[in-house]
C-alpha cells in the first residue's frame, strides 16, 4: 500500500469524530479478500471525491479481473467447505445480531462517511443508517425460520422439500446510499450464501467497513469479501465469473440490460433493482399542505438521488396553479450546502459527471418548451450543486417527462379525470413508485389497483421497512429486495424423495 494521504484542510475542518479520523487514516482503501484488505495486484487506485467541495480525501484500489478473481474464489471455497453455511441456524443468528450492534456502535461514522462520499445530509444519512441496521436486525431473526416442506406423497415415499442457498452471490450497488450496503448483502448472508461485494467507485469506503465488522461480529473471513473497481471492469468481470451463481443489481437500466446478457450466458439468476420515474397524483381532495410539503421533499432528499423519487407530480388541474405555488414557496428558500452544516436542505449532487448530466437535462426541458417555475441553474462555483428545479407546462412526451435525470428536477402536469391520471402516470417505461394524496378512501383503493408500479403509497411517500417488500416492474426491473420475498430470491429448493417400503 502507498502511504496514507493527508486530509484537504477544508475537510479536516468538518466535525469528523474520532473513530472517522481514525478510519480514513487507512487510505488508501484496497479490497477485502479474506477478511484482510488488500491492494490491487496491478497497484492501481481511484480518488474518492467529497461532493460538496469537489476535492480528493480518500483513494481506493482499482481492481481488474484478477482481483475479481481471487475474491470469487475466495466466496467459493467458503461456500464449498461450510465453513457458514453448515453452521446452525441460531448461531448464524447470533453473528448477524452482533453485527447489527456493531453497526449501532458505528452510526456516528457511518453518517460522516455518508456526507464525505455521498453528499448525504445528515438528516437522511440518519434515515439510511438506521435503515441499514434495521435490514441486519431484521434478517438476523431468518436464518432459523428458512424451512421446507413435506408434500402428501403415496404411502411408500417420503418427500421432503428442503431450501438452500444459492452459493456465491455477485453484488453490485450504487452511489446513492453508502450506509444501506447491507441491503444488498446482509439477506444473501442470512441464506448461508457467499458474497462478493462490489461498491460503487464513488461510495466505496462503507463497503470497507461492513466487511471488517462481518469478520469482527464472527462471519468467518471469506463468506464476505469486496473486491474494488470502475463498473466496466470489475463489475463486469463479476457478472461474467464462472464461479459466480447469481448477480444482484442496483443501478441503471442500459447497465442492468447488459447485465442480463451477459448473465444468460451461464443461465446465472439475476435480480435487478433499476431506474424509476415515478408520479405523484394529487386530487383535488386531497391536503394539500401536507402533499405539497411531501412531493417536494419526495425530489430534493437527497438532491433528487433516490430511484424512488417522486419527479413526475400530476395534480388535478383545478388546483394546479394553486398547488404549483405551494411547491415553490416550500421550496424557494431552501438552504443549499454540505451534510455537515446541520441547516443544509439540500446537498450536492455526486460528481461532475452528474451535475452536468441534471444541466443538459434543464437545457433540454427549456428547448422541449417547459417552463421554468424555479431553479434551473448550478448553485455556487465549487462543489456539486444545483438548485431544486421545477418545470410546469409540460406534456408526457417531453423527454423530462419520460427520462430518470437522477437530480433535483421536478416535472409538474395537470389532469382532469381520474383516468386521465391514471393513464399519464402508466405512461412510462418504468414502474418502481408511485404515490397518492386523496381523502376519497375508495380512490385510493382504485388507484392502488390502477398504477402499474412495485410501490404504491397514500398520503405519504417514501416509507421503507425491512419486512415489506421492495421493487419494480416494466424497466424498473424484477425481483424483490426486503421481506420474506428475499429469501426465496436467494435460495433454492430441493426435492428429496425416500423410498420407505
Amino acid at each position: 500500500m502507498a502511504r496514507p494521504m493527508s486530509l484537504p484542510p477544508e475537510i479536516t475542518d468538518y466535525p469528523l469524530t474520532a473513530q472517522t479520523r481514525a478510519f480514513l487514516s487507512d487510505t488508501p482503501f484496497g479490497h477485502v479478500i479474506e477478511g484482510r484488505m488488500v491492494p490491487s495486484r496491478t497497484g492501481a487506485t481511484l480518488p474518492v471525491i467529497e461532493p460538496a467541495t469537489g476535492l480528493e480525501f480518500a483513494r481506493v484500489a482499482s481492481g481488474d479481473r484478477a482481483d475479481v478473481d481471487a475474491a470469487v474464489r475466495s466466496a467459493r471455497t467458503a461456500f464449498d467447505d461450510g465453513r457458514w453455511r453448515r453452521l446452525p441456524p441460531a448461531q448464524r443468528e447470533r453473528c448477524l445480531r452482533r453485527l447489527a450492534q456493531l453497526l449501532d456502535a458505528q452510526r456516528e461514522l457511518l453518517s460522516d462517511l455518508d456526507v464525505l462520499e455521498g453528499g448525504v445530509l445528515r438528516d437522511y444519512s440518519g434515515f439510511m443508517v438506521q435503515l441499514g441496521i434495521d435490514i441486519v436486525e431484521y434478517y438476523a431473526g431468518w436464518p432459523t425460520k428458512v424451512e421446507g416442506s413435506l408434500p402428501a406423497s403415496a404411502p411408500d415415499l417420503v418427500v421432503q422439500v428442503t431450501r438452500e442457498p444459492i452459493g456465491v452471490v455477485g453484488v453490485i450497488l450504487p452511489w446513492n446510499g453508502p450506509s444501506a450496503v447491507p441491503l444488498g448483502v446482509v439477506p444473501a448472508l442470512a441464506c448461508g450464501n457467499s458474497v462478493v461485494l462490489k461498491p460503487s467507485e464513488e461510495t466505496p469506503l462503507t463497503a470497507v467497513l461492513l466487511a471488517r465488522l462481518c469478520v469482527e461480529a464472527g462471519i468467518p473471513p471469506g463468506v464476505f469479501n469486496v473486491v474494488q473497481g470502475i463498473g466496466e471492469v470489475a463489475g463486469a468481470a463479476l457478472v461474467e465469473h464462472p464461479l459466480v451463481d447469481a448477480i444482484s443489481f442496483t443501478g441503471s437500466v442500459e447497465t442492468g440490460r447488459r447485465i442480463q446478457v451477459a448473465a444468460a450466458a451461464r443461465l446465472k439468476r439475476v435480480a435487478l433493482e433499476l431506474g424509476g420515474k415515478s408520479p405523484q397524483l394529487v386530487f383535488a381532495d386531497a391536503d394539500l399542505d401536507a402533499a405539497a410539503a411531501t412531493c417536494a421533499a419526495a425530489v430534493w432528499g437527497h438532491a433528487g438521488q433516490v430511484c424512488v423519487a417522486g419527479t413526475r407530480v400530476l395534480v388535478e388541474r383545478r388546483i394546479h396553479d394553486e398547488f404549483v405555488q405551494r411547491m415553490v414557496e416550500a421550496s424557494r428558500h431552501l438552504r443549499i450546502g454540505s451534510g455537515f452544516d446541520p441547516q443544509s436542505q439540500l446537498g450536492p449532487l455526486i460528481s461532475q459527471a452528474q451535475l452536468e448530466r441534471v444541466s443538459r437535462y434543464v437545457t433540454i426541458g427549456r428547448d422541449e418548451g417547459a417552463t421554468l417555475a424555479l431553479g434551473g441553474a448550478r448553485h455556487g462555483s465549487r462543489g456539486y450543486f444545483h438548485q431544486p428545479t421545477i418545470f410546469t407546462g409540460v406534456h408526457n412526451d417531453m423527454r423530462i417527462a419520460r427520462e430518470e435525470i437522477f437530480g433535483p428536477v421536478m416535472t409538474v402536469m395537470p389532469f382532469d379525470t381520474e383516468d386521465q391520471a391514471y393513464a399519464i402516470a402508466n405512461d412510462t417505461e418504468y414502474g418502481l413508485a408511485a404515490g397518492v394524496w386523496t381523502r376519497d378512501l375508495a380512490r385510493a383503493h382504485r388507484a392502488s389497483q390502477r398504477l402499474d408500479a412495485g410501490t404504491v403509497w397514500v398520503n405519504t411517500y417514501l416509507r421503507v421497512d425491512p419486512g415489506v417488500p421492495y421493487g419494480g416492474v416494466k424497466q424498473s426491473g424484477f425481483g424483490r429486495s426486503l421481506g420474506a420475498a428475499s429469501i426465496e430470491e436467494l435460495t433454492r429448493l430441493k426435492s428429496v424423495w425416500l423410498n420407505i417400503a
